[in-house]
């Protein structure tokens, strides 16, 4: 005779060892993830792609997931490791990603002003002595590196200069070094198009064609972006 229904005494240890075996994968998982990420972090700032508040901000975040799932871990318990939707990545670049808020254009030969784009209210003592700097190294013919300056607690100056004329770009935050390629490639193209003007003792800027507008127009359309 079979009786049926009588469960065997071994069935609650399997159960059990069936549901610590899922725990521990998933635990696995969500810390290899994690570890993911902190990897892809590191390369992208290695490679200029993202500037180092965001770094900061970024890593903090992938590495208080990965203290969890240790935690969780050592506990064998997946509770310990939050999978509730908090605070995205995106957010968090979005937050600490810098931001082009207008630009200034110097005609290095004359020494005056050719224009500005966007919002720049930045007043010229703030800048002359750095544009002074850049004049002396041009007269010397020494090469001139990009400089990036902090001036206020988000605001930041990157100065990038050129043959006839020297680019200064306000940024919200930190810009990257991919982002500050950027503009030394629009600044190449802006001289390119404009060669003819910029040669000139005086120049008509409302005769100037602006590569920069580029990327000012899609910080703002980005930023007024619902």
């Amino acid at each position: 005779m079979i009786i049926v229904g009588r469960p065997s005494a071994t069935n609650g240890n399997v159960d059990n060892g069936f549901m610590a075996s899922e725990n521990s994968d998933k635990i696995a998982v969500y810390k290899a993830q994690a570890q993911a990420k902190i990897d892809d972090l590191l390369e992208e700032f290695a490679e200029g792609k993202i500037n180092r508040e965001q770094f900061h901000a970024l890593y903090a975040h992938h590495n208080a997931k990965l203290k969890l799932a240790e935690q969780a871990q050592e506990k064998d318990d997946p509770d310990v490791v939050d999978l509730s939707p908090g605070q995205t990545t995106y957010a968090i670049r979005q937050a600490h990603m810098a931001k082009a808020v207008g630009l200034m254009i110097y005609h290095n030969k004359s020494g005056m002003y050719v224009d500005t784009i966007g919002y720049f209210d930045i007043p010229p003592s703030r800048v002359a002595p750095i544009l002074n700097d850049f004049s002396e190294l041009m007269q010397g013919n020494r090469l001139i590196d990009r400089r990036v300056e902090r001036i206020t607690d988000k605001g930041w100056l990157l100065f990038a200069a050129g043959t006839f004329t020297t680019v200064v770009t306000l940024f919200q935050n930190e810009p990257s070094s991919a982002q500050s390629r950027e503009i030394e490639r629009l600044h190449h193209d802006f001289e390119v198009a404009n060669h003819g003007q910029l040669t000139q003792s005086r120049i008509d800027a409302s005769r100037l064609a602006y590569p920069f507008l580029v990327f000012i127009q899609q910080k703002l359309a980005r930023e007024n972006k619902p």
